[in-house]
C-alpha cells in the first residue's frame, strides 16, 4: 500500500485497483470506500499477506494499511491481511504472535457504524494498553494503539479517515474518551440524540446533548434550555425506575452543556411506527396504552407530571407489533410540591389540555394534564389522525378548548365502542371530570386479562389492575391535588 500524506487523513478516501488493466475495465471495477487507516508503530510494515486490504499500489516498502472492506485480519499465516514475520519482528517476539492474532470489523454499510477490533491471540492484543482479552472485542476509535502480546508494545495506530473529527469537538472529552459516537437519532429544540456506544463493553445507549442557554434573566420567560431545567430533567433521571421509563445510564455536566447517556431502544418512536402503519390495530394500541398508563402512573407517585407526553417521547424496545414501551424526555417535567402550582405553559400543543390553553400558563393545573395527553396519544394510536388539528376548519386551540373532536375518519367504524367511550371520557375538557389513571386502567376496554399477560411478560413484573402503586410518601387520594416530593433518605439513627 503506497504511504499517503498527513493531510489526506481528515478526508474519506477512495481508491480503485491499480492493476494494469486497460481504462475501459478499469473504470467497471468498483470503488472501494476507505474508512480506516493503519499505521505502522513499533511494528516494521514490509509486506502484505495474500488477502490484501487493498491491492499494493508500487512495490516500495508501505508504513500504512488503507482499510476498506468490512474485516480485517492480523497474524503469523500467510492468509492474513498482515502477515506478520521475522521482517516485522525479532524472533523472540514473533514466538508470541498467534496465527491470527486480532482481527477488525466494520460494518461498512453506513460508515458511521463502529469498528471493532477482537482478540483472537493466546498471549493477549492490547488497546491502548489495555487488554482486550481471547474472544473479546472492542471498539477501535480515531488514535487508538493496538499493541501485540504485551501492553507495553506499541505496533500499530489506528486512523479512522470516514468521517471529520471536527465534529466531535463540541463534545466533553469524558464522553468521547469512553464512548465511540455514531450516527444522529434525531433532533429538537431540547437536544441532539446520537447512538453512542461504551469502548470497553460494546453496549449501545442513546446521547442526548443539550447546549445550555446561559443569557437568561430571572425577568424574561423561561427558555427551554436554560441551566436549571436542563438539570431539571436530569435530576429527574436519575430517580426514576420502571421498565416503562427510560432509565439514565451515564451523565456529563459541564458549565455549557450537558451529555445525558440513556437506554437504547432500537424500535424508535412511536409517532414512526403509527405513520409506518398509518395506524395501530386496536390490541396492539390496548398493549401500549397500559404501559403508558402504568408509566405515567408511577411518575404521578413519585410527584412528577410529564407535561409532554406525545408519540415523540414514547420509545418502542424493537421493530416487534409487541413489543417493550419506555416513556422518556422530561424536559417539561418538575417536582411538584404540596403547596405549589404547575403555572408554566407549556408541552406540544396539539396535545396540551384546554386547562392550559385557556389559562396562557397563568392560572393553575394538575397532573391530569399529562391524562389528556394519554387520551389524544390513543386516538391518533388507532385511527392514525389527530382529534385537533388547524386542518378542521377552526383554530386546534379552540377546538381543544371546547372540546371539540369527532370521529370523523372511516377506520373508526372498525373500532370498537369501549374504545371510543374511553377516549371521550378522557378528552373531557374539565378536569375534575377526566377519569383518574385507576378508572382508565378499570374501564370495559382496558379490562382485558390477554393484553394484562403480554404486558407483564414484556415489562418482568406484575401489573397491579389499575391499583396506585404503594410508596411511602403515601400520596393523596385526591387526583385533584398536586404531588409530594419522592421521599427523602431517612437518616440512620444512632
Amino acid at each position: 500500500m503506497a504511504s499517503t500524506s498527513a493531510t489526506q487523513d481528515t478526508q474519506a478516501a477512495t481508491q480503485t485497483q491499480q492493476s494494469g488493466l486497460p481504462w475501459s475495465q478499469l473504470e467497471s471495477q468498483p470503488i472501494q470506500q476507505i474508512w480506516g487507516r493503519l499505521y505502522a508503530k513499533s511494528l516494521k510494515i514490509t509486506s502484505l499477506g495474500t488477502k490484501q486490504a487493498l491491492p499494493v499500489v508500487s512495490p516500495t516498502v508501505s508504513e500504512n494499511y488503507d482499510l476498506c472492506e468490512e474485516e480485517f485480519k492480523a497474524g503469523r499465516v500467510e492468509d492474513n491481511h498482515l502477515c506478520i514475520d521475522k521482517t516485522h519482528l525479532p524472533e523472540k517476539m514473533l514466538a508470541r504472535i498467534s496465527k491470527v492474532h486480532f482481527t477488525i470489523h466494520k460494518d461498512i454499510s453506513d460508515l458511521l457504524n463502529p469498528v471493532y477490533i477482537e482478540d483472537c491471540s493466546r498471549n493477549g492484543t492490547y488497546l491502548n494498553e489495555k487488554l482486550i482479552g481471547t474472544g473479546r472485542r472492542m471498539i477501535l476509535k480515531n488514535n487508538d494503539v493496538i499493541g501485540l502480546a504485551h501492553a507495553t508494545y506499541k505496533a500499530l495506530q489506528f486512523k479512522e479517515v470516514s468521517r471529520n473529527q471536527d465534529e466531535l469537538k463540541n463534545l466533553p472529552s469524558a464522553i468521547r474518551d469512553k464512548y465511540y459516537v455514531g450516527k444522529k437519532l434525531g433532533s429538537g429544540a431540547c437536544g441532539v440524540v446520537h447512538l453512542i456506544f461504551d469502548t470497553v463493553s460494546c453496549q449501545p445507549y442513546a446521547m442526548k446533548h443539550v447546549v445550555k442557554n446561559l443569557l437568561v434573566e430571572s425577568t424574561r420567560p423561561r427558555i427551554l434550555n436554560e441551566p436549571n431545567r436542563v438539570m431539571n430533567e436530569v435530576n429527574i433521571m436519575k430517580a426514576l425506575d420502571h421498565p416503562c421509563v427510560i432509565k439514565m445510564h451515564d451523565i456529563v455536566n459541564r458549565p455549557t452543556s450537558v451529555c445525558m447517556v440513556l437506554e437504547y431502544m432500537e424500535g424508535g418512536d412511536l409517532l414512526t411506527r403509527i405513520t409506518s402503519q398509518k395506524a395501530l390495530s386496536e390490541q396492539t394500541s390496548k398493549l401500549f396504552f397500559l404501559q403508558m398508563c402504568l408509566a405515567v402512573q408511577y411518575l404521578h407517585a413519585k410527584g412528577i407530571t410529564h407535561r409532554d407526553l406525545k408519540p415523540d417521547n414514547i420509545l418502542l424496545q424493537d421493530g416487534n407489533e409487541e413489543t417493550l414501551l419506555k416513556v422518556s424526555d422530561f424536559g417539561l417535567s418538575k417536582f411538584v410540591h404540596t403547596d405549589s402550582v404547575m403555572r408554566t405553559l407549556c408541552g406540544t400543543p396539539l396535545y396540551v389540555a384546554p386547562e392550559v390553553l385557556m389559562t396562557g400558563g397563568r392560572g393553575t393545573y394538575t397532573s391530569k394534564v399529562d391524562i389528556w395527553s394519554l387520551g389524544v396519544v390513543l386516538f391518533t394510536m388507532l385511527s392514525g389522525t389527530l382529534p385537533f388539528s388547524d386542518e378542521y376548519g377552526s383554530p386546534a386551540t379552540e377546538q381543544i378548548k371546547r372540546g371539540k373532536f369527532s370521529f370523523r375518519h372511516r377506520i373508526w367504524r372498525s373500532v370498537s365502542a369501549p374504545a371510543r367511550k374511553l377516549i371521550m371520557d378522557i378528552l373531557t375538557v374539565d378536569p375534575k371530570c377526566r377519569p383518574s389513571l385507576e378508572q382508565i386502567m378499570q374501564s370495559t376496554w382496558m379490562r382485558d386479562p390477554d393484553v394484562t399477560r403480554k404486558a407483564e411478560k414484556l415489562m418482568g413484573v406484575k401489573v397491579n389492575g389499575g391499583k396506585k402503586p404503594s410508596t411511602s410518601s403515601d400520596i393523596e387520594n385526591n387526583n385533584e391535588k398536586v404531588f409530594a416530593e419522592p421521599p427523602k433518605k431517612r437518616q440512620r439513627t444512632k
